[in-house]
This record gives structure tokens, sequence and C-alpha cells, in this order.
């Protein structure tokens, strides 16, 4: 047991008129609980010396280690910046000079920046930018800047995506039916790169709960499949909900994957490409999208009321393709190509949800889910005077998405990191 003891005298009169206020920000100024630490150090280095040397200053022949001066070593914690002196203990036969405090402290040689101030920055920043981080952390210490912060968020993004990474693939016994997958745009900081291109891929196990597949930053649909599939998580015949943009679909529905087309977009996209065609008047173009809209939703609709009835379902889905088909029939005609080529294309993709329903497979027909997702990109990195790198960028957002989609996995991880597991050992207690 270590035990510290920190005079301290308050001196004021009656006619000071203090205010509690007052007393707690002076109290506070004081840094009490650095003293505490410093103290603590010093105790217990000079334990440890004296249990690997003797006492100081004693006179003892074949000793295994003896004194070998003193070493300067500063931490920033969050407790703020400390500076302290711990003994060097030299090894007698080899002549090897280490510091076991430092060791025994888990303070690592050349490393100021602890964990705990470490991570902290890197989870404000999250929430916050680096420069209101930076104000928020004076609170903690005023020892870490803007740039500092932004290396430490790099360090743990890198962290925690080849964690959850690894965390996925320990889980592949739990095979998944689908998966939703959605990219956006956001400032680049990059003179070569106009846009940091993201792409995120994420799934829902059977009790609901989000999991994120992937997240990159200007890589391609390819490589953002590469590491989906390394993980081994998806059935071979997955399904992919998104939107209809290319590129995504030929990427990550491959093989035997099958793709569901989100209704939201396939409605967003008829009527984008009926603008495009110009040749419609807009009040013409919304009751297209009204007809196109009223197809769709009467499946979903039918689904529900035909689930245990799969023939009568398939005599359903058959007729919501032959009308889609006819709609575009009828887009052609009134000279709108664009519309009638993408519901002629995808009018089989809008359906998948209710033919796997005639197989018992339950699939959602929206991506809701990867939608409110990319709004959490939107909160924290899309403001227009916002620019990032891309190493930068994917590291804060696996960081944010990882809170977002599995907030007990990232607490897993912040503990791990953290050690909390120890602080049940360390017994405080404060005499009176």
């Amino acid at each position: 047991m270590i035990e510290i003891s920190i005079p301290l005298n308050i001196n004021f009169t009656i006619d000071d008129e203090i205010d509690i206020i007052n007393l707690s920000q002076k109290i506070k100024d004081l840094e009490i609980e650095k003293q505490i630490l410093h103290q603590f150090i010093k105790k217990y280095d000079e334990m440890i010396t004296t249990a690997l040397c003797g006492v100081k200053y004693e006179r003892k022949k074949d000793k295994k280690y003896e004194r070998a001066s003193f070493a300067q070593r500063t931490i920033i914690t969050l407790l703020g910046k400390s500076d302290f002196k711990v003994n060097k203990i030299k090894d007698t036969k080899t002549g090897d000079i280490f510091k076991p405090t430092l060791q025994l402290l888990g303070i690592e040689r050349y490393k100021n920046i602890q964990n705990d101030i470490s991570f902290t920055a890197a989870d404000i920043a999250t929430k916050s930018t680096y420069r209101d981080t930076t104000y928020i952390l004076k609170n903690f210490t005023k020892s870490i800047s803007p740039s500092t912060i932004n290396r430490h968020v790099i360090k743990w993004g890198k962290k925690i995506k080849k964690w959850m990474n690894n965390k996925n693939k320990e889980n592949n016994n739990e095979k998944y039916e689908y998966f939703y997958s959605d990219g956006t745009l956001s400032h680049s900081q990059e003179k070569n790169i106009y846009k940091n291109d993201i792409k995120v891929a994420i799934t829902t196990n059977p009790k609901g709960e989000k999991v994120l597949l992937s997240c990159n930053v200007n890589k391609t649909w390819s490589e953002l499949n590469e590491e989906i599939d390394e993980q081994k998580v998806l059935k071979t015949d997955a399904v992919l909900v998104s939107d209809g943009e290319p590129g995504l679909k030929n990427a990550l529905a491959t093989g035997e994957r099958k793709f569901q087309l989100d209704f939201i977009h396939f409605i967003r996209d008829i009527g984008y490409k009926l603008w495009s065609d110009k040749n419609l008047k807009l009040d013409i173009r919304k009751k297209l999208i009204k007809r196109a809209e009223k197809i769709i939703y009467k499946l979903k609709n039918q689904m529900k009321k035909y689930k245990n009835n799969k023939k009568t379902l398939k005599i359903k889905i058959n007729e919501t393709v032959d009308k889609l088909k006819e709609f575009s029939k009828y887009l052609h005609d009134l000279g709108s190509k664009k519309a009638a080529n993408f519901v002629r294309k995808y009018s089989n993709h809008v359906v998948t949800f209710a033919i796997l329903q005639t197989e018992g497979r339950d699939i959602p027909w929206n991506s809701n889910i990867v939608e409110r997702l990319m709004g959490e990109i939107q909160k924290r990195c899309k403001h227009k005077w916002m620019r990032w790198t891309t190493q930068g960028q994917e590291s804060i957002l696996n960081l944010i998405l990882t809170r977002y989609t599995n907030p007990q996995n990232y607490t897993e991880f912040k503990n791990k990191i953290l050690k909390t597991k120890k602080i049940n050992k360390i017994k405080i207690k404060i005499t009176t």
C-alpha cells in the first residue's frame, strides 16, 4: 500500500465573502489529481527500486541490480502534462540499464501522449471539429494540437477497422441473408483529388442490430467487395439492397448474389430520367411517377396479403413485372427513352424481395438503414468548409460508423484500449 498526503491550507476571511464557484475553481486550479499522480509515481518508483536494489546507500556484495542515476520523463494524460523522474536500474552482470517503473506502469518509450487522452481526443473529434476538440480538451490539458488529434484519429481509425474486421470473421458462423451499400462524396484536401469518394456496406443481424462490413474512401467498389468477401459473413446467394448505381451493383451483386433495387430510389430515378428527357411537362411527369408508385407499392401490400399463398404471390409478381414493362413501352411512346430504358432494365430487380418471399426468405424492399447511416456521415464530414485527406476521412468514418452501428462493440474496443478491467484491481481509500 502507498499512502499519499497532500498538505492543503485555504486562507480567507469572513469579509472576503467568498463564493462556492470561486472556491471550486481555485481548488481545480491546484491540479490536486496531478499532485497525487506525481507522489504516487515517486513512491512507487522508490518501492520498486528498493525491492530490486535494496535500501539506498546500502553496501552489499554480489547484488544483481544497482541504482544507476535518474531519467526525466514527460507524459500527457487526462490529468494533463506531467514531468517526473524515475530511477534507472543497472543489471550488474550484463550491464543493461532499464527503468522498471515505466515498464510496470505501461509507459512506452518515446510516447508522451498516453492512450487515455489519445483515444478521448479521437472520440471527441468524431463529434466536433479538430479545432473544437482542442478547445474541449483544454479542460484536461493544454498540450495537444489539432494536427496531433488528427494523427491519433488516424491511428485509432485504422486499429478499430482491423479489430472490427477480425470480429466479423470470428462471427462468420452467422451468415447474413442480405446487406446494404451506398456511397457519397465529401470535400477533399488533396490537390489531385477533387472529391473524396466514400463507400460503405452494412448489414443487420437477426436481432436487428447493425453490423458495419466495410467503409472505404477513394477506393473502387471492387475493393470494397474484396473486404466484404474476406470476412466470409454473407451467404453465397446474399441479396444486395441499394440504389441503382451501375458500378455498385456490378461489383457487389456478383456470382450467385441477387439485387433488390430500393423502391424510393426507383421512383426517384424515374423522376430524374423523365426530367432529363426534357420532353414532358411537370404535371405529366408527376402523373407518370404516381403511376409507377402505384404499380410497385401495390405489390408490397399484396406480398403481405399472400405471404402464405406462394402460388398467388407468384402470379402477382408476374403481373407487376408485366405492368412495369407496359409502363416502359408507354414511356417510350411518349418519347422519354431514358426513363423507358431504366424501367425496363430494373423491372425484374425491383421485385426481388417478393420473389424470394416465395422461397421463404424475408428481404427488405428499401435501403433506409444505409440512408440513415449516410446521414450520420453528413453530420460530421460533409460541411462546405471541411476538407479531408483520404486517410483522415476513412479513419474518422470507421470510428463514427462503428459507434453508430454497434455502440457495444465501440465500447468494448475503447475498454480494451484503456484496459478498464484493471481499474477494479486498484483500491483507493480517502482517510479523514
